[in-house]
């Protein structure tokens, strides 16, 4: 069985629906799993990501990322799952979920809601269906249905890391760019600095698809700006070296409209990455049997001219206007 996607039903896009072509992901299912609507994949009875609100792993195929951003209107998946946290003030469930046939693999991460109303019962211990909806710009959880309980796992111990605090030194670890040359931030020591983390493979559109969106909406806009033009660098940072390569980064900055001579595309060694990443808050977990999948959060540093951290926006919770204004003040010297 292919995708659950018709030409011409609920969630077809158009002129084609990339996505049937995908063969579903369908490990084999212990008895006791299925009946607990879990899938054997299932991380249920592993301790939950110490990030789980802001977390989710990599997708199976750039196929996925590329079927999603053509579409119009949304295309629906079934989600089966262990509700992990609630949180009505982000209108977000947590859900530890199995995999997603024909769409990625089973992993914890934050869904989004529609309707508050729909998060009204919802508890962490929870056992649910729920239909994914992923559009074009963002990805939402619809028709949450109970179908049991489970005791949720031990608490995840705490996270060590020692992450930068605005004032602090950023670190000037060794990159190297989508042209496949060598690196540095000190590079940029005269300009205010923007630093986002992403992988080019990322399947969800409101992640690190978002990141790009909104970096490019503030290259335009720097670049109207009499205070910001030729004063302003962007730096996506991918995590993903195996796989994106300078080559990659090329073809990706060029797909999202990146202006490179003042938006860069980096990558480097995975230890590096990591430890740059974890500096500015960044966790970073791949799983040694598939370490194309990774696990992590968000974050978009700014660092001024004398290369010190400004200011830490997290998750997707910021919009172009934020990171300009942070920026003009940057520039300013204020």
């Amino acid at each position: 069985m292919h995708a659950a996607v018709r030409p011409g039903g609920r969630g077809a896009c158009g002129a084609r629906a990339i996505l049937s072509g995908l063969q579903p992901l369908t490990p084999s299912v212990p008895v006791a799993a299925r009946r607990a609507g879990l899938s054997g994949r299932s991380p249920i009875n592993r301790p939950p990501s110490t990030l789980e609100r802001m977390t989710y792993k990599r997708v199976i195929a750039a196929a996925v990322l590329a079927a999603v951003a053509g579409c119009s209107r949304g295309r629906e998946y079934e989600l089966r799952g262990q509700v992990l946290s609630v949180d009505p003030d982000r209108q977000e469930l947590t859900v530890k979920h199995e995999d997603i046939r024909g769409f990625m693999p089973g992993m914890t991460m934050p869904f989004r809601v529609r309707d508050r109303k729909d998060l009204d019962g919802r508890a962490p211990g929870e056992l649910i269906t729920a239909t994914l909806v992923v559009g074009a710009n963002d990805a939402h959880l619809s028709n949450i249905r109970h179908t049991g309980s489970a005791p949720l796992t031990d608490a995840p111990p705490p996270v060590r890391v020692d992450i930068l605090q605005p004032g602090h030194l950023v670190p000037d670890e060794p990159f190297v760019d989508h042209r496949g040359a060598p690196v540095r931030l000190s590079a940029w020591r005269s300009k205010a600095v923007a630093v986002t983390f992403i992988y080019t493979r990322c399947p969800l559109p409101d992640f690190c698809p978002s990141m790009d969106r909104h970096f490019a909406a503030v290259q335009q806009a720097a670049a109207r700006d009499d205070a910001l033009r030729g004063r302003v660098q962007l730096v996506s940072v991918s995590f993903d070296p195996l796989f994106d390569t300078p080559g990659v980064l090329s073809a990706h900055a060029a797909r999202v409209g990146a202006d490179t001579t003042s938006w860069s595309f980096v990558t480097g060694d995975p230890a590096d990455i990591e430890r740059f990443a974890g500096r500015l808050g960044v966790s970073i977990i791949r799983d040694p049997d598939t370490p194309q999948e990774i696990v992590h959060n968000l974050r978009t540093a700014i660092v001024d001219g004398e290369g010190r951290l400004v200011k830490v926006f997290s998750g997707t919770d910021w919009n172009p206007a934020d990171l300009l204004a942070e920026l003009r003040r940057t520039v300013a010297g204020g």
